[in-house]
Parts: structure tokens; C-alpha cells; sequence
């Protein structure tokens, strides 16, 4: 009080808040260190995001997976749907013949499901192929690129109507031909081929694929 009732009051007050100020930093500079975390702390942090995030992912995929499963039970759905008189039995593929040209594959289902020679073999995509051989756990499937398969088959925008079977020149590209047609069909590249059920082996509107190419062969 004293030395301000004798020096400038201007002075005085720049003396002191030249010295509040440096007091004021070096608080802050205490306050921002206490809140700054150690190396350890931020690695243990950054484990714990990387678990997180690794959970996420996974949930993710099951999601996905949930999701595909339910539209191929939809697709099954519909297919029981239009064939109520067909029973259908889930199955894995256990094995390939790899002497077989036409890539024919055994399943882990037999007689002991109720599975015979010549039920039709289908996924939520369309038509595979046919029981050729069954045993108590186990059958064989005959594919539909063997030339060993025949199954009536319409074009289901034009319904022009022939024969699916498969064609040795053609297995490699995973394509069938579809013949007996009639000389003034109306069928187009790009037309959704099905079954029609004729013949009661395979059920109606079984998709077999879409038509790639339209042509008279060497003979027909």
C-alpha cells in the first residue's frame, strides 16, 4: 500500500499481472501434464479399441451370415411352397470325383433320411442335379452337365418348352444345352429357363439358368 500511494498505480499494476501471468502458465503447464496419460495407459487403451473393434468386425460377419441364411430359407420356402409334395432334406457335399468329367459329388445323406435313387438335388439357386447312387449315410449326385441328366425345361417369358441335358462340350464351360425345340421358337439371350415339373422327377419351376446363345446344332 505504501509503495502505491508513491509510484505510478500503472506501474504497479503491469508489475503485477507480469507476475500473475507467469503464474497462470506454469498452473496450466501442471494442469495439462496432470491430464496427459502415460505411454503404458495410452498403449492399454489402444489394445482395448483394437479389441473392440475386432468384436464389431465379428458381429458384423455373423450378421451378414444370419442375413444369408435367412434369404436361402426364403428361397426354400417358396420352393416347398409351390411343391407341397416334395420333402426336402438339408445335405453337405463330403466329396468330389475327380475322375468324373462332369464333376458329379457325394453328399452326407442316404436311405437312412429317406433319400433315393433319382430324387432331385436342388440349392436355394436352382436345380444341381439327381440321386444317381444311395447308401444308408452317403448318395451320389449326378450334376446337371452330365449327358446322363434329361429334365423338360420352358423358357418362362416366351414358355417355349424342350429338354435340359448335358452336352460333353459344354461341361467345362458349366453350361447345358436345351433342345427338341420347336423351328419358330421365340426364345432370347437372357431368358429365365425353369423346369416344368413333366415327368414328375424334378418339381415345376426349378431354376435352371439363363440362355447365353441361340443355334441350330450340327444335326437339329
Amino acid at each position: 500500500i505504501g509503495v502505491s500511494s508513491i509510484f505510478n498505480t500503472s506501474v504497479i499494476s503491469s508489475a503485477v499481472g507480469y507476475i500473475t501471468t507467469g503464474m497462470q502458465r506454469v498452473s496450466a503447464t501442471v494442469t495439462d501434464g496432470e491430464n496427459k496419460k502415460s505411454y503404458s495407459e495410452l498403449e492399454a487403451e489402444n489394445e482395448q479399441l483394437k479389441k473392440e473393434v475386432a468384436s464389431l468386425r465379428t458381429q458384423l460377419a455373423d450378421y451378414k451370415d444370419v442375413k444369408d441364411e435367412n434369404a436361402r430359407l426364403w428361397k426354400y420356402y417358396g420352393l416347398k411352397k409351390e411343391n407341397s409334395g416334395y420333402d426336402f432334406v438339408p445335405a453337405s457335399v463330403i466329396r468330389r470325383d475327380p475322375g468324373d468329367m462332369f464333376y458329379s459329388f457325394t453328399i452326407d445323406r442316404g436311405t437312412g433320411e429317406g433319400i433315393s435313387v433319382n430324387d432331385p438335388v436342388v440349392t436355394e439357386n436352382g436345380l444341381v442335379g439327381y440321386i444317381s447312387e444311395v447308401s444308408t449315410n452317403s448318395c451320389k449326385v449326378t450334376t446337371i452337365l452330365s449327358p446322363d441328366l434329361s429334365a423338360g425345361a420352358k423358357d418362362v417369358k416366351s414358355k417355349d418348352t424342350g429338354v435340359i441335358t448335358g452336352d460333353a462340350d459344354y461341361s467345362d464351360q458349366n453350361l447345358v444345352t436345351m433342345k427338341k425345340l420347336a423351328e419358330n421358337n421365340k426364345i432370347k439371350e437372357g431368358d429365365q429357363i425353369s423346369t416344368t415339373g413333366i415327368g414328375g422327377m424334378y418339381p415345376e419351376n426349378i431354376s435352371v439358368g439363363k440362355v447365353k446363345e441361340v443355334k441350330y446344332d450340327s444335326f437339329d
